[in-house]
């Protein structure tokens, strides 16, 4: 049997690789409830005006 080849892996990949899987988990968590219930302002009625020139 054959040995399989062992590739050495640096440092700044694995880094990488653990940055990319620490950002994919921060966006794939949703919004906790504090942050989802953000006061907003009452929304002001609109008027629809016919202003043709």
């Amino acid at each position: 049997m054959e040995k399989p080849e062992r590739r050495p892996v640096s440092l700044a990949g694995l880094r990488l690789i653990g940055a990319g899987a620490v950002l994919g988990l921060a966006l794939a968590v949703p919004a906790s409830p504090a942050q989802a219930e953000t006061p907003r302002p009452p929304a002001a009625p609109t008027v629809e005006t016919d202003d043709q020139a």
